[in-house]
């Protein structure tokens, strides 16, 4: 059975085999004339002769990582495998490839030409005690390409994958092109190495990059890193998720101009490097300052941008990042419609809850001296029962000066101040939240010394 060019490049859903496939496929648009075998011969070269066979990350025991195999003899035998692999001298089995879906001639993917599935002697890692996975001899190729397409992460390989499929091809193509460029400059030396140090950063930068070339705000863009190894007795992989809602949030923030410069503030300002002395991020040139051998020096954003962010990382496991606005809008203006498209993209608040929110703070702030101590009252509020029977005595105070509306209705406080599901201590927050950003509207300042 011939090679189908077809399954060799279409989206499967398995991470793995598009990444794989898509990698062919940029080869194939900078050079179409080529066979699927000078593709594999082109890719062995890079492989043996410009990384040094260094792609154990990804197969073990294979024709270009195996120990025993010397210089040129890695590429002969790695190229004897493939060759029998397109021309079908290699035994197989008929049967329904576990990745394409389709009948066709199977054959046996374990470490050596697959990532993360069992090794070919221990028959009890696969199916029917099967020596392998058994895949067809397209998707084995797809695997071959995929250390060209992938990036070091700290101590693992960082493979993305999207169900949006310009996204794993911005992916792809941005590492090969950074190789081919390496190897035409003779400066590449193996697989390429992120210059992040965790997952966190390294997602949410790319997916600012996504942002950048995909401008439909409409999809609905999921990103999953798979920061594995397969490398040794210890193979093992850990999966990062940047959901839809997550995307959709940060690309709001980060690209409308109602929100860009204050979001961007305070989420430069979380950017944390243990190793710098006096470390300070001046708001007005976009830069961290810092002490180096009683040196003064600065840092840009390219650099401070790999730095570990409490932000990014509660956003990826949703955790609040609440008490972190908090302790920023203290001191800085925090435009608050911010936290309401946190609140209502990513905690599912109700809307009118926030409205509430805004117009209790608004009550409080009528009187500028009453201001002060109201807020160190909320702040030091430690349960659910003191901070409702706050609320309650605004509204006692609210009818004392002959309001006709009430502060708000018996619907308002059950619906939505205090609603099944909501923690009591995210109502506390928002609304701090809210009076420190009207008083930085107001300029009601105050030191916090004034507030204990």
């Amino acid at each position: 059975m011939k090679i189908n060019k077809e399954w060799l490049t279409r989206t499967t859903g398995d991470p793995f085999a598009d990444v794989g496939g898509l990698a062919i496929e940029y080869l194939w648009e900078k050079d179409p004339h080529k066979t699927i075998l000078e593709l594999i011969e082109d890719v062995t070269d890079i492989y043996v002769n410009k990384w040094n066979g260094g792609i154990h990350p990804f197969f073990l025991n294979s024709t270009v990582t195996q120990n025993a195999f010397k210089g040129d003899r890695k590429k002969i035998e790695t190229l004897k495998y493939y060759s029998a692999l397109v021309n079908n001298t290699l035994s197989f089995e008929d049967g329904y490839c576990r990745i394409l879906g389709v009948k066709t001639n199977l054959f046996p993917a374990n470490r050596a030409n697959h990532i993360l599935s069992g090794s070919g002697g221990l028959m009890n890692f696969h199916h029917s005690f099967q020596s392998g996975l058994m895949l067809s001899k397209e998707a084995v190729i797809r695997m071959f390409f995929i250390p060209l397409a992938t990036e070091f992460l700290v101590d693992k390989i960082a493979l993305l994958g999207s169900n949006n499929r310009e996204v794993i091809k911005l992916f792809v193509d941005d590492n090969i092109s950074t190789n081919q460029s390496k190897i035409g400059k003779g400066i590449s030396e193996g697989i390429l190495k992120s210059s992040f140090k965790n997952p966190s950063n390294a997602l949410f930068d790319f997916a600012s990059k996504c942002m950048e070339k995909i401008k439909e705000e409409e999809n609905d863009i999921t990103i999953t890193l798979y920061h594995f190894t397969n490398f040794g007795a210890s193979p093992e992989m850990q999966v990062y998720v940047l959901p839809a809602i997550i995307y959709k949030f940060y690309q709001r923030v980060t690209w409308d101009n109602n929100y860009k410069k204050d979001w961007n503030h305070f989420l430069n300002r979380s950017y944390r490097n243990s190793k710098l002395k006096k470390l300070n991020y001046n708001i007005d040139s976009h830069s961290f300052e810092y002490e180096e051998k009683k040196e003064a020096k600065t840092t840009n954003h390219n650099i401070f941008k790999t730095w570990y962010n409490p932000i990014l990382e509660k956003l990826l496991k949703n955790k609040s990042i609440l008490p972190n606005i908090l302790t920023w809008v203290k001191e800085h203006p925090f435009n608050f419609n911010i936290v309401k498209l946190y609140q209502i993209y990513i905690k599912k608040m109700n809307q009118k809850t926030l409205e509430k929110i805004e117009q209790i703070a608004d009550f409080i702030l009528e009187e500028e001296h009453e201001a002060k101590k109201l807020v160190t009252k909320i702040k030091g509020i430690e349960n659910a029962y003191a901070l409702k029977r706050l609320l309650v005595s605004f509204q006692e105070k609210s009818h004392k000066k002959g309001n006709k509306e009430p502060l708000f209705s018996m619907q308002d406080y059950v619906t939505y101040l205090f609603p099944e599901g909501i923690f009591w201590k995210d109502i506390q927050l928002l609304l701090l939240i809210c009076l420190y950003e009207k008083m930085h509207q107001r300029e009601i300042f105050f030191e916090e010394s004034d507030n204990q």
